[in-house]
């Protein structure tokens, strides 16, 4: 009796087994097209945790590009609600706005299930309609991101280009509008002036805190909920709806196509016109009540030279004058002008900005070496003030590039022998007057470089970085590396290495940054055939330089 019942009981098990792997098997095509590990381009996660805060179930992915592609003929209007002035609404699907969380809950069950049992009957398509066929339990933890788009020069040069080839009147105005913020205008009308454009993100970025002067605008944006992202595919998407609606070459509607995450260099952005708004070429910037030289600013060449004008208008595409004062104002978050302008530690600034560029891989070789702060003053070095600071108006005289003919090749040796510290390795020769060409030809070749290098010794202080030749005797002859680094480690200046270290710090470091090929220790020395065993030793190895007279 015992057997047949534990028979009964396998064969149940078996069956069971069965029945959940059949099961398992015909779940629809749909869930199993949506693992994770697929391409989850043009697909969005429906939470809408600001709106039902925790969920019940796991959030839903939704396959957009599947549904747009299905949906073609009958366009966005499917899911997407027309507003009044006849464009889609993208951030409320089925007429979602001013209802409640369980309303907004009905409403996506309701439209999606009941077109989905739609299709089914119509098409005999497997398409989920039970709440485990959309609500994944792997899905409740995923994000997805997508790239930033960036609206480079190229993309701008393109929309004014149309604009002006369909004549449009005031075509700026369809992007670069403000609010009409009189106290009389409650409806916060739209209007838009030419001369005042402005980036769309200085209002529509809500994630930002602005100054007085766009603070109003930013809070009526806020107040209609139209962040950076809103009214992106309000403006972008729509226009190009109603452009391939007219027949007409359109740009793209799906995510994938303008979502790409690969954006244009400033090389690549070289040629492109820059948006035209009245700018000058080369202001002189002169302060009222300023105690130092004006600037001659080439504002043309910064403009080639950066991705965007944000790079440096932060906050509007006005003069820096008008937020940062002589003594700063509310404006302009109290950093008065001398900071903004030259403030180490942040990109937005002239000195910060620089500071950046000498990290590239031409430059860094001499510059990590070459401090930027006056450790006192905690501020730029003053010896480069009058590089910017000369006063000149026009700028007529043209800056001549650095040429090996300043220095006396006489005096100045071709290469350089080191070495005080042979101990196991033979001495080291130096390529000192090749290195002095390769580096002035880097820095010929770059206008930053040419404008601040104005002599031959600036180019020589990226090995010298303490040398100043108005204070040595023989400007021509400067010291020994061994001047200022003791072979020894000296204590007292725990910030000066040994000699022995910045020999390798420098050569070494140089390569690395530079991207020249590395260099092992035989490459610059070759080892001895033998050396004394007391040379191991750091103890060792000095006492016999000492004897040697270093």
């Amino acid at each position: 009796m015992l057997k047949k019942l534990l028979a009964i009981f396998f064969i149940f098990i078996m069956i069971s087994f069965m029945a959940l792997s059949k099961s398992a098997k015909s779940l629809s095509s749909f869930e199993r097209k949506l693992s994770v590990e697929d391409n989850l381009n043009n697909k969005l996660v429906i939470a809408h945790t600001e709106i039902f805060g925790k969920l019940e179930r796991p959030q839903v992915l939704f396959d957009h590009g599947r549904h747009a592609g299905a949906f073609k003929k009958e366009g966005c209007n499917t899911c997407h609600p027309l507003a009044p002035d006849g464009n889609h609404i993208f951030d409320s699907p089925f007429k979602a706005a001013n209802k409640t969380a369980k309303e907004i809950e009905d409403l996506y069950h309701e439209k999606c299930i009941s077109c989905h049992k739609k299709i089914i009957k119509e098409k005999k398509k497997s398409l989920p309609v039970r709440c485990g066929d959309c609500h994944v339990k792997r899905f409740e933890s995923l994000t997805i991101k997508y790239p930033v788009v960036k609206f480079d020069f190229s993309y701008h040069d393109k929309h004014v280009k149309k604009l002006k080839e369909e004549k449009v009147k005031d075509g700026c105005g369809i992007c670069h509008h403000t609010y009409d913020l009189r106290e009389d205008d409650e409806s916060l009308r739209l209007v838009y002036e030419e001369g005042t454009e402005e980036s769309c993100s200085y209002c529509h970025d809500l994630s930002q805190q602005r100054g007085p002067e766009l603070a109003p605008i930013t809070k009526a944006a806020a107040k209609k909920g139209l962040s950076i992202r809103k009214v992106s595919h309000q403006q972008c998407v729509n226009c190009h709806i109603s452009h391939i609606k007219a027949g007409e070459k359109a740009g793209p509607v799906e995510c994938m196509k303008c979502h790409t995450g690969k954006y244009r260099t400033i090389d690549e952005l070289a040629n492109v016109p820059r948006p035209e708004r009245g700018q000058p070429k080369k202001p002189f910037i002169s302060i009222e009540d300023g105690k130092m030289k004006g600037v001659l600013f080439d504002h043309t060449f910064h403009e080639k030279n950066s991705k965007t004008c944000r790079s440096c208008h932060h906050e509007t595409l006005q003069a820096c004058r008008k937020c940062h004062g002589l003594i700063g104002s509310s404006a302009g978050k109290w950093i008065n002008l001398a900071n903004a302008y030259h403030d180490l530690s942040t990109d937005i600034g002239c000195t910060g900005c620089h500071k950046g560029k000498k990290s590239d891989r031409k430059c860094s070789g001499c510059h990590y070496h070459l401090v930027d702060m006056d450790i006192q003053a905690k501020g730029p070095k003053k010896e480069i003030c009058t590089v910017c600071h000369s006063g000149k108006k026009d700028g007529s005289a043209p800056i001549q590039p650095i040429s090996l003919s300043e220095l006396d090749t006489r005096k100045v040796p071709e290469k350089v022998t080191v070495k005080i510290l042979e101990q196991q390795y033979e001495p080291s020769t130096f390529p000192h007057l090749k290195i002095i060409r390769k580096l002035i030809g880097v820095s010929n070749e770059s206008k930053m470089g040419t404008s601040f290098h104005r002599n031959i010794q600036t180019i020589c202080r990226g090995c010298h970085h303490q040398s100043i030749a108005e204070a040595e005797v023989k400007k021509t002859e400067p010291p020994y590396c061994r001047n200022c680094h003791s072979i020894t480690f000296d204590a007292k200046n725990m910030n000066r290495p040994r000699l022995l270290a910045i020999y390798h710090r420098q050569c070494m470091g140089c390569h690395a940054r530079m991207g020249i090929k590395e260099m092992g220790c035989t490459d610059c020395h070759k080892q001895k055939a033998a050396h004394p065993k007391d040379l191991l030793s750091d103890t060792g190895a000095v006492s016999t330089i000492n004897k040697r007279g270093a």
